[in-house]
């Protein structure tokens, strides 16, 4: 499926830990996309994680948009890289890179699996019942949508074009100068006050 281009063994900048830290790069083959180099890179002592997915050629900035309808949607190939934006309209959700923003190659409900783990934190941090209650109400939703009760509409943008959606019934659309510029400067947010 891919190649391996480097193993490296370092001293962790995390937990100082000698010779546990562990950068593996892979070249990988995606259909549709192209090829692409994924980065991980682990701590076998803190057990700190990171990866990346990085395109090997140029891509234009690109917006893809699917329906998720049925089974056959969440099966659909999902590449998010570190300047990927994830949306989520019918949910509120929106997840925007940061500095500690990673990349990967899922599927869609992948997407919508680590969306609902992000919920189930904000639950626990929850600061009263109401906040509570929005929060199972997300959950219940996802849920409805994975079991194909209920349609969203899965949004990916990237100002580097180095994100996708692969697969029938995708919308791909080339962002304009001033969307790419709006993108710029977002912070990471789920927003679980809109519905």
């Amino acid at each position: 499926m891919g190649k391996e281009l480097t193993v490296q063994k370092l001293d962790c900048p995390i937990c100082g830990g000698k010779n546990t830290f562990t950068i593996t790069n892979h070249e990988i083959e995606i259909p549709y996309f192209g090829r692409v180099i994924e980065t991980t890179m682990l701590c076998d002592r803190c057990k700190y994680r990171k990866s990346d997915v990085f395109p090997v050629e140029v891509r234009k900035p690109k917006r893809y948009k699917l329906i998720i309808k049925d089974e056959g949607d969440l099966n659909r190939r999902v590449i998010k890289s570190s300047t990927g934006y994830v949306r989520i309209p019918e949910l509120g959700a929106e997840i925007t890179p940061g500095p500690v923003s990673e990349g990967y190659v899922s599927n869609v409900e992948g997407v919508l699996n680590r969306i609902d783990n992000v919920l189930q934190t904000l639950i626990r941090w929850a600061e009263n019942e109401e906040q509570k209650k929005k929060g199972e109400e997300l959950r219940e939703r996802i849920k409805k949508i994975k079991e194909g009760k209920e349609t969203a509409t899965l949004i990916i943008e990237d100002p580097l074009g180095h994100s996708a959606i692969i697969g029938d019934g995708v919308v791909e659309e080339k962002l304009t100068d001033e969307e790419i510029e709006k993108l710029k400067g977002n912070v990471i947010i789920i927003d679980t006050k809109r519905q």
